[in-house]
């Protein structure tokens, strides 16, 4: 019999890995939410109705308890679960952040738990998309020396990859995760805008970008960042950049701020891919000087 995993905190993350865990033979004792409705609904989506509860003591009836909450609330509640006795003995406790260490859940001055931390470089935009997602995902695995194996053997139960990471690299880790994710999401609104300022709606502007955003995705999948570059600093188009800046004159300071620290990084990958010269460079640098 696999142990028994128990779920605090059903958001998209925590529906999505329990429900793999479920699929790959781990039964599910209890799904708790404060709110009720939300933990049966997560509890319904696990495939174990029964299982939904508002009852932290509950916690108690996992060998694994899966604590999914935001960052900000991870050692507060695992200090809540140790205090209380809330917590079976030798149950693991797993948090899902990239940027704690697993020794997160041991502050404070209550009697320490086995702890561990696992984080998917995936993105959920709800719990159906994770479904779909973390399969062949990299996962984190961190904590104790000796837990690391259940750390893999939980990741390879949902299909991922795991890979190890020490707990200080956990925060540079973190950041980069951010910057392929997040920044990618935020550049993609920024080129939106200033497709809007032809006089399109955002709507209308990030659709006619999507099929270059699929194109630049499938290449970066095949290839490596610095096969993948194409675009006027690639090639050494000095006066395309040129235009571009004096086009988004009118724009907001912060629309050409990105396109001037974007540009800039670009040099130099155009640089490393050999396919822009010296002095284009130092033409193209010195026209996105601040």
């Amino acid at each position: 019999m696999k142990p028994k995993i128990v779920l605090i905190g059903p958001g998209r993350l925590g529906q999505a890995v329990t429900c793999l865990l479920a699929d790959a033979g781990y039964p599910v004792a209890a799904v708790i939410s404060r709110d009720p409705d939300r933990a049966l609904s997560a509890a319904r989506f696990v495939g174990n109705r029964d299982a939904a509860t508002t009852d932290l003591a509950r916690a108690r009836e996992g060998d694994i308890v899966l604590l999914t909450l935001p960052d900000d609330f991870l050692a507060e509640a695992a200090l809540q679960l140790r205090t209380n006795g809330w917590l079976a003995p030798d149950a693991v406790l797993i948090h899902f952040s990239g940027r704690h260490p697993a020794a997160i859940l041991n502050q404070g001055s209550a009697p320490a738990v086995l702890a561990l931390s696992l984080h998917p470089l995936q993105t959920f935009a709800d719990a159906v998309a994770g479904l779909r997602n973390l399969p062949g995902t990299p996962f984190s695995v961190e904590g104790e020396e000796s837990l690391l194996p259940l750390g893999e053997t939980l990741v390879e139960a949902m299909g991922g990859r795991p890979f190890r990471i020490r707990s200080e690299q956990k925060p540079l880790y973190h950041a980069a995760a951010c910057v392929a994710s997040n920044y990618l999401i935020t550049l993609t609104a920024a080129a939106g805008q200033i497709m809007a300022a032809c006089g399109f709606s955002e709507e209308e502007a990030l659709k006619l970008l999507t099929p270059l955003l699929k194109g630049t995705g499938r290449n970066l999948i095949t290839l490596n960042p610095k096969q993948a570059l194409t675009g006027p600093i690639a090639r050494g188009d000095v006066q395309t950049v040129a235009s571009h800046l004096e086009a988004m004159a009118d724009l907001p300071n912060e629309l050409r701020d990105i396109y001037r620290v974007m540009g800039k990084a670009t040099v130099k990958l155009a640089l490393q891919k050999g396919t822009l010269g010296e002095r284009q460079a130092e033409e193209i640098l010195e026209l996105l000087k601040d």
